[in-house]
């Protein structure tokens, strides 16, 4: 089903006439908004109406809030006063690092070279067991997480007494791709998202990463129901916020400017670091040469920011990052269907991804 007949409750409200919203727009009560409409064809799929419009404001409220749960504010700014002046400094710099490949190179740890080769040999159905145990084993942390991985699906089977004897090679055959997917990532990419002491990236590090890892599983569902490849979007969905942990660094990096967390945290402030997140993610993922299909998403996602975007894995990880933060800003004990706009009418795997979030979190 296409994303635009589950995300549009307001197309029955435009006369035929009216240029209705792209496919790729969300028109959601409670989610971060998208970019403004374009004209598309009048075949567009419709809806039963809302019962009111979406307020702006609520949006822009939602943007920011989110912004103050991953850096630990309590809450935003004051709206009626401006920006600290600092902060158009700090937008300046930050762009320059953004511009510059050298700037930009100690932000993040680069991959290791190991992981292009496992994700080619990862996408092929017919995969050697043994051949990427050899590629694994040149990776001591990676080999622990695979062989605990395994042991603890052994253990789940009830065969406990047996699964000490469990070798690199068998532990690959008995987890499969997805769950040699989900090690990779967390050995692999997860110390993207890590920082010690007490600078800013660091104390939103734990949320980052949490964010990253909701939208990654939201972002591989929605692939799936649009027959792309749920790898691309588990991998663009979990690297996403590598652009948050490049943001922060750098701007913990620009010691002669004085601005907060607090001061980051104002309704003029987050949507010029939401751009410049998207420009950093662009910037990093777009090198690593992942897949086609992400270095398209990170091409986009880096020059147009993701509200504008027109690619379904594009579209795949707006809609994730929309429904991560309403799973985050969600009243505790709320039930999904009184969160999310629109639910009744999200494919199943997608309600059941969302719905065991907490969990997973």
């Amino acid at each position: 089903m296409p994303l635009a007949r589950w995300w549009n409750p307001f197309a029955r409200r435009r006369p035929p006439a009216t240029a209705r919203p792209p496919a790729s727009t969300i028109s959601i009560r409670t989610a971060i908004p998208a970019a403004p409409p374009t004209p598309v064809a009048a075949t567009a799929p419709e809806f039963a109406p809302a019962t009111e419009a979406p307020d702006p404001r609520t949006f822009e409220q939602n943007k920011t809030r989110f912004f103050c749960w991953m850096i630990g504010v309590p809450s935003a700014s004051n709206a009626a006063t401006a920006p600290t002046a600092a902060i158009a400094a700090m937008m300046d710099r930050l762009d320059r690092v953004i511009a510059s490949e050298s700037l930009r190179a100690g932000l993040l740890p680069r991959a290791p070279h190991v992981v292009p080769q496992l994700m080619k040999t990862l996408r092929d159905e017919h995969y050697s067991s043994v051949d990427v145990a050899s590629r694994i084993s040149k990776d001591v942390m990676l080999t622990a997480e695979v062989v605990r991985s395994a042991t603890s699906a052994f253990q789940r089977g009830g065969d406990s007494d047996d699964a000490g004897e469990i070798d690199l090679a068998r532990a690959v055959a008995m987890i499969g791709t997805q769950g040699l997917r989900r090690a990779i990532a967390s050995v692999v990419l997860r110390p993207i998202f890590d920082a010690r002491g007490n600078t800013l990236s660091a104390r939103a590090a734990t949320q980052i990463w949490k964010d990253a890892d909701k939208k990654a599983r939201l972002c591989a569902a929605l692939a799936s129901q649009q027959s792309l490849d749920p790898f691309d979007g588990y991998l663009t969905g979990l690297l996403h916020n590598s652009g948050w942990t490049a943001a922060l660094r750098a701007i913990d990096g620009f010691q002669d400017i004085a601005v907060s967390a607090a001061d980051l945290a104002h309704a003029e402030v987050v949507p010029q670091l939401l751009r410049r997140r998207d420009a950093l993610f662009g910037a990093f993922v777009e090198t690593w040469q992942l897949s086609p299909a992400i270095d398209r998403v990170a091409a986009e996602v880096g020059s147009q920011g993701i509200d504008a975007v027109q690619s379904p894995l594009g579209a795949a990880l707006r809609d994730a990052e929309r429904l991560a933060a309403m799973h985050v800003l969600a009243p505790p004990g709320q039930r999904p269907a009184a969160s999310v706009p629109m639910w009744a009418s999200l494919p199943r795997p997608v309600q059941d991804c969302y719905a065991t979030l907490s969990a997973a979190a």
